[in-house]
Parts: structure tokens; C-alpha cells; sequence
């Protein structure tokens, strides 16, 4: 298995890179390059012109740019034979116990091991471990121009397991989310200070 941050998306009701943000005191991709890390080789996922952004840190390019479908496809092409760990950047609230669930409980007879979320039942698709049985949906599904992984795991028939804390699956998209989003991440951690 390997491990894929996503950070390739373009930020554009942040109006700034959302893997340059910082909840732990560090930029968020370093921040979970370095948890994710911890349980496989990991590599980022990102658009030719931010490679200069992340240093010597190992890249896979993503060379469809479809948004997080087109990140996780583009592993899967370079490397059909691997799983993949998968955490997109703007999930602040991933940490060590997060990850520790989702090995634990990988459902590996499956194309893909993901979250449901407890609130609104819907599947969260960036943080899961996808097979490589799911390559050839990936494929088959961009082809026909469709390029929702939560869609996808609908056609897959993928149930998602029972998330034990919904914070876990809380992303950001706006400034106003990120603010929310500190204030709150400081009294979370205080709750939680075995998470990482």
C-alpha cells in the first residue's frame, strides 16, 4: 500500500493554496505527508506547476486534472498494482487514530475502504484506501465523462464504514471555513490529545 495526499486542486473559493495552510503548525500537505508516511510510502498528488512548492518530497503528477478523481486515477495508472491510502489536503482534522480506524477496518475484498458519514450519510471519498480492483472503474467511468469519486463509489456498491467522528470528514473550502475551522481545531485537539 501506498499513500496519496491529494493537494492538487485549485483553491478557488479559498483564494489560496489550501495545502499551504496551517492548523498544526506547519503546512497542511507537510502535515499529513508525515502522518501518512508513518503507514506507507506516500507521495503528493499535483498539477505540473506546483511541483517547485514541495520541495525533494516525492510527486505523482496528476495528468488528467478532473479534480480528486483525476489525483487518484493518475496513481492507480502509474502504479496499477498498489492500494492506495488516500487523504485529501483540506481535511484538517485527519489524524493518527483516523488513519489507525480505516487500516484496522479496510475492507480489502472491496474496490475501496471509506468513511459514511454519521450525519448525512453520505460516502466521503477522500479519505479511504482504494484497491486496484478500482483502476478499472476509475478508467471506465472517466471515459465516460463522468468524474465524482463519490459517484463512483455508489456504482461500486460501496457501503462505507460507521465513522466514529464526524470531525474526521470535515473539509474546508472558504476563508470563512478556515477560521471556523482553527478556532474550533484548538479545542478539539485539547479533547484529543492522542491524535496526532
Amino acid at each position: 500500500m501506498n499513500g496519496l495526499i491529494l493537494v492538487g486542486g485549485r483553491s478557488t473559493r479559498m483564494g489560496a493554496d489550501k495545502s499551504q495552510l496551517s492548523y498544526h503548525a506547519k503546512p497542511q500537505w507537510k502535515y499529513l505527508f508525515e502522518l501518512v508516511s508513518d503507514f506507507a510510502p506516500t507521495y503528493l498528488s499535483c498539477r505540473k506547476e506546483q511541483q517547485h512548492l514541495f520541495g525533494d518530497t516525492p510527486l505523482l503528477l496528476d495528468s488528467f486534472e478532473v479534480g480528486p478523481m483525476g489525483g487518484i486515477a493518475s496513481a492507480f495508472f502509474a502504479q496499477p498494482a498498489n492500494s492506495w491510502l488516500v487523504v485529501a489536503c483540506d481535511m484538517p482534522f485527519v489524524n493518527q487514530r483516523t488513519l489507525e480506524y480505516l487500516v484496522a477496518h479496510r475492507e480489502a475484498h472491496l474496490p475501496a475502504t471509506v468513511f459514511r458519514h454519521p450525519s448525512t450519510g453520505f460516502l466521503e471519498p477522500l479519505v479511504g484506501i482504494w484497491e486496484p480492483t478500482s483502476e478499472k472503474w476509475l478508467r471506465e467511468t472517466m471515459a465516460e465523462g463522468e468524474f465524482s469519486p463519490t459517484k463512483l463509489l455508489r456504482k461500486m456498491d460501496i457501503q462505507g464504514l460507521a465513522c466514529p467522528d464526524e470531525r474526521w470528514l470535515q473539509n474546508i473550502n472558504t476563508p470563512d471555513d478556515c477560521e471556523k475551522v482553527k478556532t474550533a481545531f484548538h479545542i478539539y485537539q485539547k479533547s484529543n490529545q492522542n491524535g496526532r
